[in-house]
């Protein structure tokens, strides 16, 4: 018999084909023959139980004791068929060659001008909108339609006190239940995106635990993670690798300085990055300088020889690459 076991909660281990998912639920920590937050790796605890029932697939370790799952409920927890949201949503990718860039419009939703002049821009930029702004499927349809990509910027806790992230944003201090019940609301406030990057939250994405809660949710819904990079300890990519979410890190922030010169050299920066490395991702904000910046350099098919494209084809582009590393490293192994 093969059998799935759980520990305590958050990834799975599929004994059918070696198979990681993850499942969801209000637990706190899981494990899994993954490498952990920390590195390390752990197998889990003891490995598959002996047993003979062969209607039997899985065995889930809780709180409470087993809990025995059919082999026909199997495909509901883990589904294994259905492309996943950060695909079935994503914007055409760009078949041309040449160096790519991924240009992230964060804080989007509060400002409806903003989001009427973005509109316009040649694209595909990909737009990341606040939860909490007001009538999100009315602002964000006439966006995707006119052929850019979307996010939730997902509102996390930063390290200054006096920094507010907005409502329902995920604090390190929260107990699970009210942790998860502002994630769900978050994720809920329209549809159509592929994932999310964080809002503020240097002092979030340095916590394991929670993190590995967002990731997943993540997971269960099929979507990807951006990293804004608001701290360099942040572990969100650990996090999300260990819980197996597509996930990518941003490089330049456009607009730290606010002055157009200066807005324009971080772009010229983010342009050069992708020509040395053939990628790159710049995240800038819905502010006046920061737009007409874009808008004059977007007008150009390839501005500066560049391909702009949606994040999802980088994330996917990532994946691909990660394949090759691991299709490499066992035939180095062998």
């Amino acid at each position: 018999m093969q059998r799935l076991l759980v520990g305590y909660a958050v990834v799975v281990t599929v004994l059918l084909a070696a198979l990681i998912a993850t499942m969801p639920g209000g637990l706190n920590g899981w494990r899994t023959a993954i490498p952990s937050i920390d590195g390390r790796h752990d197998d889990g605890a003891g490995g598959a139980s002996p047993g003979t029932d062969d209607e039997i697939a899985a065995i889930i370790d809780t709180l409470d004791g087993e809990l025995a799952i059919d082999l026909d409920t199997l495909p509901s927890i883990l589904p294994i068929d259905r492309p996943p949201a950060w695909r079935r949503h994503a914007v055409t990718w760009r078949q041309d060659d040449g160096p790519r860039l991924a240009i992230v419009m964060d804080d989007l939703g509060l400002d409806r001008d903003a989001s009427h002049r973005i509109a316009a821009m040649n694209g595909p930029l990909t737009l990341a909108f606040l939860p909490y702004a007001d009538d999100l499927s009315r602002q964000t349809l006439p966006l995707r339609r006119a052929g850019h990509e979307l996010l939730v910027h997902l509102p996390m806790e930063p390290h200054n006190p006096d920094a507010d992230p907005g409502p329902n944003a995920l604090l390190v201090g929260l107990d699970e239940g009210e942790f998860l019940r502002r994630l769900d609301w978050n994720l809920n406030r329209f549809d159509g995106f592929v994932g999310v990057n964080n809002h503020m939250g240097s002092r979030m994405t340095e916590n394991p635990a929670k993190m590995v809660l967002v990731m997943s949710r993540l997971r269960r819904d099929g979507l990807l993670y951006l990293d804004s990079l608001t701290s360099p300890r942040t572990v969100g990519p650990r996090a999300a690798r260990a819980v197996g979410v597509p996930s990518i890190t941003r490089d330049v922030f456009l607009d730290n300085d606010r002055d157009r010169r200066a807005i324009r050299t971080q772009l010229k920066k983010a342009v050069r990055l992708a020509k040395q490395r053939g990628w790159a991702i710049a995240i800038g904000h819905p502010y006046p300088e920061t737009l007409d910046v874009l808008e004059r350099w977007t007008r150009a098919r390839k501005p500066d020889g560049i391909l702009l494209v949606p994040l999802s084809q980088l994330v996917n582009e990532a994946e691909l690459r990660a394949g090759k590393q691991d299709q490499a490293g066992v035939a180095a192994s062998r």
